[in-house]
């Protein structure tokens, strides 16, 4: 059964009606035994960057169109998969600021293991530390018979790690992955959606469905223009490129 790595991190407030209207959590996915290789492109991105190799890429810090443009252009050539889950927060009524991470990450890993099941997979999970957030409630939150809602194959996990994102490259990168997407869906311009046109291809879609896989939007009654403008800019974008 191949091994893949999977790295979590998150963008945004998620606070019901204060903050930011979305919040997203987004998994990159890599096959094992290509991690290292994949990794060492942040490497490269630190240095086209002209940042020392030990220092942390964050999205929020990098300064100028050009070098955010370079980061997603790296990503684009990368043997990997990105997830995201984008929570529109204002359209939630009945849940617990202090329960959104939790419950609507049920989404997420419901999608890794969908993954994981079609490539015959088992997945490696390292999630970016947080202050509210623990390895043992969240392994009882996955084996828990309470989460009906979600088809969570917890027998496609086979480890789960909580670590600060300067400790794992890819954590840096699944930072700029899903802080991108922040950016684009609260500037919902050409610019901005640019950053994620370049890397749509690494985007899970199945039957060109990114709304149900690689783009999930909770809860279902959010309109959530901005995704569906930014769903129907790549989509056009991809047109262009098609043969007549």
């Amino acid at each position: 059964m191949e091994e893949y790595n999977v790295y979590i991190d998150e963008s945004g407030d998620e606070g019901i009606k204060k903050g930011s209207k979305y919040f997203i959590l987004t998994a990159l996915i890599v096959k094992k035994e290509n991690d290292l290789k994949i990794a060492k492109n942040v490497d490269i991105i630190k240095q086209n960057l002209e940042m020392n190799i030990k220092s942390q890429l964050h999205w929020k810090l990098i300064k100028g169109l050009p070098n955010k443009n370079m980061i997603m252009d790296v990503v684009a050539t990368l043997d990997l998969t990105i997830i995201n889950v984008v929570v529109d927060t204002k359209c939630i009524k009945l849940i617990p600021s202090h329960n959104i991470y939790n419950y609507f990450s049920g989404y997420l890993y419901e999608r890794i293991c969908w993954f994981m099941n079609e490539q015959h997979g088992i997945a490696n999970i390292n999630i970016s530390s947080r202050g509210n957030l623990s390895k043992q409630s969240l392994s009882e939150y996955l084996n828990s018979k309470n989460h009906k809602k979600f088809n969570i194959d917890v027998k496609k996990i086979k480890t789960i790690k909580i670590i600060p994102n300067e400790r794992k490259r890819l954590l840096q990168l699944a930072d700029c992955c899903c802080s991108a997407l922040f950016q684009a869906l609260k500037y919902h311009d050409s610019t901005h959606y640019g950053y994620v046109n370049k890397k749509k291809e690494k985007i899970y879609c199945k039957n060109n469905n990114y709304l149900s896989y690689g783009l999930k939007l909770v809860p279902s009654d959010s309109e959530a223009k901005e995704l569906k403008q930014l769903i129907i800019f790549i989509e056009n974008k991809k047109s262009e490129l098609s043969p007549a």
